[in-house]
């Protein structure tokens, strides 16, 4: 199998994510679920740089990493010189949107720090790190470790030549395999976390033999991340979709809030009680549908993913559709104004045409606010929803993948 450079593409929005944001949207959560699935098992544009130090044998470890024969395009010619001083760049042969940079060896004679080259901009062109030594790690990659800390990105530490290190020590007395990989990881591990690095993740292998030491279980991990990472990027977009949601909504509650309180002005006992809470029943019956959280909504999305819609319904705080009633309200407008409310109703029917017109006036800003809050609450609530729905996808995806 032979692998060429590719040329990178333009990371604008997939087609797929603007179809999961409009479902999220439109409050159809099973759509949206559904979408998110299909992505898990086609991950957007991920870009893993693979760094070190020259002579580290970065470039036999990204041809063992990517499947590569010895003579195919891009593999290690085998010297123990690494040559390449320019960037390459592989698409990943089970995910083609996976590219991985083989970027030009640090610690080269024109390489003055860490500090010097490597800077916020340069991280930020990537999604994932693999710090590459043949030996053993030292400050420039604890260095390099911390600052892409402090970018908020991920890495592992890859010592990529640890059949020699076994080699070596096969001529020692009651030589043991397993004690030694052992002591090198510990080794290595505890030079990490002395120059600050705070719980490197270490993996040790052969870039001859990409099915023994840590080789496995490196790519295990690297599928895992690589699903996180999707999955992550589709609850990012969904946040900040029902954020935007949730502010258009708000933006209405004035409206609702004026036809609500719009009988406060008639000088009749009891009825502007009975009409206020009839119009936000149904108003807020309506928002639960326009989130997803009504019980049809529920029950379809509990279908989809195999889950209990009980389990579903655990996550949400805020009252279903099937929940709201007259009193519901009633509660939810005294815990906005404390016993306010309760003094408002008492003034109304007491004094008819003074009290009716007062509450009016009072009502309507205490409306808007409660409805705000129950709006920013189903927001929320959705996105508790979704995470609920697509807990155990990355496993799930991984499976469809074999």
């Amino acid at each position: 199998m032979s692998i060429d450079p590719v040329v990178v593409e333009n990371k604008s929005p997939t087609m797929s994510e603007e179809e999961f944001k409009a479902a999220v949207q439109d409050g159809n959560l099973k759509a949206a679920v559904s979408i998110a699935q299909q992505m898990m098992k086609s991950p957007r544009l991920f870009e893993i740089a693979v760094v070190g130090e020259s002579g580290s044998g970065k470039s036999s470890f990204v041809s063992a990493l990517l499947g590569l024969a010895d003579d195919d395009i891009g593999a290690d010619e085998g010297g123990m010189v690494e040559t390449t001083d320019w960037t390459v760049i592989y698409s990943h042969p089970e995910y083609p949107n996976v590219l991985l940079w083989d970027l030009p060896g640090i610690g080269a004679p024109n390489f003055q720090s860490v500090e010097h080259e490597i800077t916020d901009t340069y991280l930020s062109g990537y999604d994932f790190f693999l710090i590459v030594t043949a030996t053993r790690f030292r400050d420039t990659h604890a260095s390099l470790a911390q600052k892409i800390q402090e970018n908020a990105k991920k890495f592992y530490f890859v010592l990529s030549k640890v059949d020699q290190d076994l080699e070596a020590e096969k001529r020692k007395p009651n030589y043991s395999e397993a004690r030694t990989l052992w002591q090198i990881r510990e080794d290595c591990q505890a030079q990490l976390q002395k120059a600050g690095v705070n719980d490197p993740q270490v993996f040790l292998l052969s870039s001859w033999e990409s099915d023994k030491h840590d080789f496995p279980l490196l790519k295990e991990n690297l599928d895992k991340e690589l699903r996180h990472a999707m999955l992550q990027k589709l609850l990012d977009i969904s946040c900040r979709t029902l954020q935007e949601k949730k502010t258009a909504m708000q933006k209405t509650t004035r409206k609702s809030a004026t036809l609500s309180s719009g009988p406060g002005a008639i000088p009749l006992p009891g009825l502007s009680l009975v009409a206020d809470m009839a119009v936000l029943v149904d108003c807020m019956r309506d928002y639960c549908k326009d989130f997803g959280l009504n019980s049809d909504s529920l029950s379809a999305l509990a279908e989809l993913v195999g889950k209990r819609e009980e389990d579903l319904k655990a996550v949400i705080r805020s009252p279903l559709a099937t929940e709201i009633t007259i009193d519901l309200v009633l509660k939810l407008l005294e815990k906005c104004v404390g016993e306010g409310v309760t003094y408002l109703t008492y003034f109304a029917w007491s004094v008819p045409v003074v009290g009716s017109l007062f509450s009016a006036q009072v009502s309507f800003g205490t409306t808007v606010f409660m409805l705000d809050n129950f709006i920013s609450n189903l927001a929320e609530d959705a996105q508790r929803v979704l995470v609920k729905a697509l807990e155990g996808e990355e496993k799930k995806s991984k499976q469809h993948h074999q």
